[in-house]
C-alpha cells in the first residue's frame, strides 16, 4: 500500500474541482446585467452558459495552442481531449472567462510536448483577465483567451493533463531512413505531378514521428518550391509548388499514407505546416497535427488520424482567437 501518492492525487483532484468551481462562480459575478439580474435565473437563465458550465464543470483536459507574434507568444485553448477525441471548443464570453480561470491563471501549470512528448510542466505567468486583459481586438465581440509563460523551444501545444505513454516504436537507422525517401522522387512525386528532375528545386524538411501506429516510426516529409506562383493562374495540370507525404512501413517497406498538394497561390489552398504528434484520444497512438504556413491564421489546426491504412482529417480548427 502507498496511501501517500493516493493522498496527493485525491488532493490534486479537489483543487481542480475547487478551482473550477471558482472559475463558474466567478463567470456568473461577471454576467449580472445593469439591472443587476443575474443570468442564472430561477426561471431557467441563460441555455448557452448552461451549456458551457456543464461542461467546465468536470474540469476536462484541454489541448492548447501556441501563436507567436515577436516577443508575444500566447497560448490559447483549441479543445477538450480525452477517450472521445478532440472537441473543439466554442464558448460564451462568460464561458471563456470560466476557461481562464480554471486553467490559465499565474501560478497554474501546463505541460508542454515536443515530438509527441511530455515535458516538465511550466508554470503559467497569468491568464487573459487576470487583472487587466492581456490584449484586446477592437471590434471583436468574442476573444478566446490568451495565456503567458515561457515556452520551450520547439514546442507547439500545451495540454492540461498529462496524455497516456505512447507504445513503443522501434527507432529508424540511417539506412532506412535513406531507403524510405529514396522512393519519392521516382515513385511518389510523379504521381503528384512533380518530375523526378523538378524535385531538386523543392526544399525538403524530414520529420520521423514515433506515433505508436505499428512497429516502426512515421516519416512525414514537406517539400517547397520557393517560386511563387501568380494569383491568376488556377490551372489544376500546373506542377504544384508544395508538397506534403507521409510514410508508414506496410508488409513490403514504406508506402504513402497520406498526400497533400497545392500550387499555394490566393487561389488555391494554403502550404500546410508540419507542427507535432500528440495522442489526443488517449489510445497509446499519436495524431498528426498540422497548421498553415500564414500568418494571418496562427491557430488554424488540421488533426490527421490513423485509420485502417491512412492517415485521414479527424478534425479543422479555422477559428483564430476573434470569433465575433
Amino acid at each position: 500500500m502507498h496511501p501517500a501518492p493516493r493522498l496527493a492525487l485525491t488532493r490534486l483532484s479537489l483543487t481542480r474541482r475547487a478551482l473550477t468551481l471558482v472559475a463558474l462562480t466567478l463567470a456568473v459575478g461577471c454576467s449580472r446585467s445593469e439591472g443587476g439580474q443575474n443570468a442564472l435565473s430561477a426561471n431557467g437563465g441563460d441555455p448557452v452558459w448552461q451549456s458551457d458550465s456543464t461542461l467546465l464543470a468536470p474540469h476536462p483536459d484541454v489541448l492548447f495552442r501556441v501563436t507567436r507574434n515577436g516577443a508575444a507568444s500566447r497560448i490559447v485553448p483549441l479543445a477538450t481531449i480525452g477517450p472521445q477525441g478532440p472537441g473543439l471548443l466554442a464558448l460564451s464570453n462568460r464561458g471563456w472567462r470560466a476557461l481562464d480561470v480554471a486553467y490559465l491563471f499565474g501560478g497554474q501549470s501546463l505541460t508542454p510536448y515536443r515530438s509527441g512528448r511530455p515535458l516538465a510542466p511550466v508554470p503559467l505567468t497569468r491568464g487573459m483577465w487576470e487583472g487587466a486583459p492581456l490584449d484586446t481586438m477592437p471590434g471583436c465581440s468574442i476573444l478566446l483567451p490568451g495565456a503567458v509563460a515561457s515556452i520551450p523551444d520547439g514546442v507547439e501545444f500545451f495540454t492540461s493533463g498529462k496524455r497516456p505513454a505512447l507504445k513503443p516504436v522501434t527507432p529508424l537507422s540511417a539506412g532506412e531512413l535513406r531507403n524510405a525517401l529514396e522512393a519519392i522522387p521516382t515513385l511518389i512525386a510523379p504521381t503528384a505531378g512533380i518530375a523526378m528532375a523538378m524535385l531538386p528545386r523543392y526544399r525538403r524538411q524530414v520529420y520521423v514521428a514515433e506515433t505508436g501506429h505499428g512497429a516502426r516510426p512515421t516519416i512525414i516529409v514537406v517539400y517547397d518550391d520557393p517560386e511563387r506562383v501568380a494569383d491568376s493562374v488556377r490551372r489544376t495540370d500546373t506542377r504544384p509548388r508544395h508538397f506534403v507525404v507521409v510514410l508508414d512501413r506496410g508488409v513490403y517497406g514504406y508506402k504513402p499514407t497520406f498526400t497533400y498538394t497545392t500550387l499555394g497561390n490566393r487561389r488555391s489552398p494554403p502550404r500546410y505546416r508540419y507542427l507535432d504528434h500528440l495522442d489526443v484520444d488517449d489510445d497509446g497512438r499519436s495524431e498528426l497535427l498540422f497548421g498553415l504556413q500564414i500568418d494571418e491564421a496562427p491557430l488554424y489546426t488540421i488533426v490527421l488520424r490513423f485509420q485502417v491504412d491512412a492517415w485521414r482529417e479527424l478534425v479543422r480548427n479555422e477559428r483564430q482567437r476573434c470569433h465575433g
